[in-house]
């Protein structure tokens, strides 16, 4: 055979002394052996979960000396995320979008007060007897004030929460020095919570394109791939 010439998968199989039968009969014995880990989600129906989300939801909003309305946005936006996280295996992450005042930061909150009830009941038994329930509300902004100021041990914690809220994304600086070194902090993040599939809601303004140009095409196609996108269709409250 010519050096420029295409290998046929029948060459790659002769070449190492493998059949097609062996092959075959190896990815389905992995298949069969793998076990999925237990992942971050609301093991409970989804009809009690959407109540209990919803309660706390209007909740969060009347706790605000605001008039809560019980509009089709608002349902369907918690509808979203009811779906995800009531499946057996949910992706890792929650990516709340839509105009600012909205509701996308009052939905994170009144999320992460239901996974403290659900933890309280012992609803994350499930996870295994290692699995420590723990939680962070924190703005993008933030995130990049720990990195300038070198907070290490907030940095990790960061990483290594089970449930992490990132909000407002894209307020942020693009990058901040550090000791005089350009960092990006919250790219930083991201990357490292898809590494470790943890779970995280992040809350944001922006479109697609200008998460583009603000995080890179690598930060945009991990989102993509794990994070669902529920679009809170809702008009500013704060109008």
């Amino acid at each position: 055979m010519k050096k420029n010439e295409a290998q046929t998968i029948s060459d790659i199989f002769g070449e190492f002394g493998i059949t097609e039968v062996e092959l075959a009969n190896q990815v389905s014995t992995v298949k069969a052996l793998h076990q999925l880990a237990p992942c971050f989600r609301f093991n409970m129906p989804p009809k009690d979960a959407y109540l209990l989300l919803y309660k706390l939801y209007q909740e969060e909003v009347q706790s605000r000396y605001s008039e809560f309305i019980s509009d089709k946005n608002t349902q369907e936006a918690i509808a979203g995320v009811i779906r995800h996280l009531t499946k057996p295996y949910p992706e890792s992450g929650l990516m709340l979008c839509g105009v600012p005042g909205n509701g996308k930061t009052t939905l994170a909150r009144a999320i992460v007060r239901m996974s403290r009830i659900l933890n309280a009941r012992g609803l994350f038994d499930y996870m295994g007897e290692y699995f420590e329930f723990g939680h962070r509300f924190i703005t993008a902004t933030e995130v990049c004030e720990y990195y300038k100021n070198q907070d290490d041990s907030h940095i990790l914690q960061l990483k290594n929460i089970p449930l992490l809220v990132i909000d407002d994304l894209g307020e942020e600086p693009c990058e901040v020095l550090s000791f005089g070194t350009p960092a990006h902090p919250v790219r930083r993040l991201i990357e490292k919570r898809y590494e470790t599939m943890s779970f995280t809601i992040i809350t944001t303004n922006l479109v697609s394109d200008d998460l583009f140009k603000q995080y890179g095409w690598r930060v945009v196609d991990r989102l993509q791939e794990i994070y669902q996108k529920i679009i809170h269709q809702g008009q500013s409250y704060r109008q």
